[in-house]
């Protein structure tokens, strides 16, 4: 029973409940969710496919757009089916499940959203250290101009303290240097040259 197909007047005798021309949209609009066969403008819709069509029309009852319907028949686990003309005998076709292809779309897509959610988070950590770095160049040169003041008034022990710090200030700025080339040099990456290493 399962791998029979029924023709359009069978499949009607099957669902009296569903008028014909509502099975041939769901037909149409859900392909690649039901297992059938046109020929010659005629449908052949595999007898398993039965319980689907049940669904499909309780969905729409329900009060459901195609794209919800969509939504609901993939959420179900149905597998998508493509039908392809053979070359040989156009009469045959065959089937290619696409779900496994899908699912690996489904992952790439994921993978390189958590990848730009932890790049955004890097760039926010490399911010706030900047931040800081910034705030502790402003003491240090809050605290040479003190020094200074106190130097141009003689005394030479706070000569060498400010030696001291303006050495610690230009170690500091180069830090802030270098972590600003490194801000710069991971922006003009790409998502694509950090995925693929290129």
């Amino acid at each position: 029973m399962a791998n029979q197909y029924l023709t359009m007047k069978e499949l009607k005798e099957a669902l009296p409940e569903i008028p014909e021309n509502s099975l041939k949209r769901y037909l149409q609009e859900h392909a690649e969710y039901i297992n059938f066969k046109k020929e010659h403008n005629r449908y052949k819709i595999q007898a398993s496919e039965i319980e689907k069509l049940k669904l499909i029309r309780k969905l729409y009852s329900d009060g459901l757009k195609k794209e919800e319907v969509t939504t609901k028949l993939e959420e179900a686990g149905f597998p998508v089916t493509i039908t392809v003309e053979d070359e040989e005998e156009s009469s045959s076709t065959s089937l290619m499940n696409v779900n496994h292809e899908l699912t690996d779309m489904k992952k790439l897509v994921s993978f390189l959203v958590q990848q730009n959610e932890q790049s955004r988070l890097q760039q926010n950590k490399i911010r706030e250290q900047n931040k800081q770095l910034i705030h502790e160049v402003q003491e240090l040169k809050q605290t040479i101009d003190d020094l200074r003041m106190a130097h141009e008034q003689g005394n030479e022990q706070e000569s060498e303290k400010v030696t001291s710090l303006y050495e610690k200030l230009m170690a500091t700025q180069k830090s802030v240097e270098e972590v600003a080339i490194a801000v710069e040099a991971e922006k003009s990456k790409s998502i694509w040259q950090k995925l693929f290493g290129k």
